[in-house]
């Protein structure tokens, strides 16, 4: 099996190599089958200078995958826009939907728009995006996978309830369906990459699992959403679960938090790493 190669384009901190920087947001490229596959864009604050610095030549990327809606994981779409070849978009169909996040400030509560600051029509015309809207699990490269939609399953991993979304002049509860992840195929074993894991990092290997057959993953590598505890035991069966699945790599980003990583850095210390932007692994 060839080699994989996944790089750290943007993310809230950054390594110490010489002009990388960090903001809040992802993005991660991954380098396998003689293609550039980038898993979302952050915020656009970092994503071309980072590539410089890393000598990633953007315009090569042909296929982006978005894990979800959000503004800091869609923004730098900006960055690879206006563009003259087209680009696939792989994407579940809910991640234009309008999107929220609620704060509240004493009595008050206040709601801020945090979705994809583009529409369909400006992306398709001035990207030549063409996109690949996707529910199902489904192979988009040679070994990897589209999650699709990740069914919530674990008692301890609960929604966010500060995500809304706007129907008419009411806001619910955004039930992220457009959470996704993918699964690489390495000559390490499986490799989960994640955006946020608003579904669940545990629904999510359990997800992979089922439909690939996998009973263990090399590695999980991304935002963990563990930064935003349901409750007290949900990190203990998180880490519970990393030890099910065998993992020899927990490399975290982003939603993570300081909390959960330095618990699991404590509990699994070489198989612990911060995907920090300009970090790069091999397989």
């Amino acid at each position: 099996m060839e080699k994989t190669k996944i790089t750290i384009l943007c993310e809230n901190r950054a390594t110490a190599q010489k002009g990388i920087t960090g903001e809040h947001g992802f993005s991660a490229l991954i380098e396998k089958n003689n293609e550039k596959i980038l898993l979302d864009t952050g915020q656009g604050m970092t994503l071309k200078t980072n590539a410089k610095v890393l000598d990633i030549h953007l315009p090569d990327i042909r296929k982006i995958v978005l894990s979800h809606g959000h503004y800091d994981h869609t923004s730098g779409l900006e960055y690879l826009m206006p563009c003259k070849e087209q680009i696939d978009i792989y994407a579940h169909p809910d991640i234009f939907a309008p999107k929220y996040s609620s704060k509240k400030k004493g009595d008050k509560t206040e709601k801020r728009y945090i979705g994809i600051p583009f529409s369909q029509d400006r992306l398709e015309t001035d990207m030549t995006a063409r996109f690949h809207f996707k529910k199902e699990f489904s192979e988009i490269s040679k070994g990897i996978f589209f999650s699709g939609v990740i069914p919530r399953l674990t008692d301890f991993e609960g929604q966010d309830k500060r995500l809304l979304i706007k129907e008419g002049d009411s806001f619910i509860q955004d039930p992220l369906k457009d959470d996704a992840s993918l699964l690489i195929e390495t000559s390490s074993g499986p490799v989960i990459l994640t955006g946020c894991a608003h579904s669940g990092i545990v629904n999510i290997m359990n997800h992979f699992s089922k439909k690939t057959g996998h009973t263990s993953f090399h590695s999980v590598i991304g935002g963990t959403h563990l930064g935003f505890l349901n409750s007290d035991e949900q990190l203990e069966k998180t880490m519970d679960a990393f030890e099910k699945y065998n993992l020899e790599l927990i490399a975290v980003s982003h939603c993570t938090g300081n909390e959960a990583a330095a618990a699991c850095y404590n509990r699994f210390k070489d198989k612990f790493a911060f995907a920090n932007a300009g970090w790069s692994v091999q397989f």
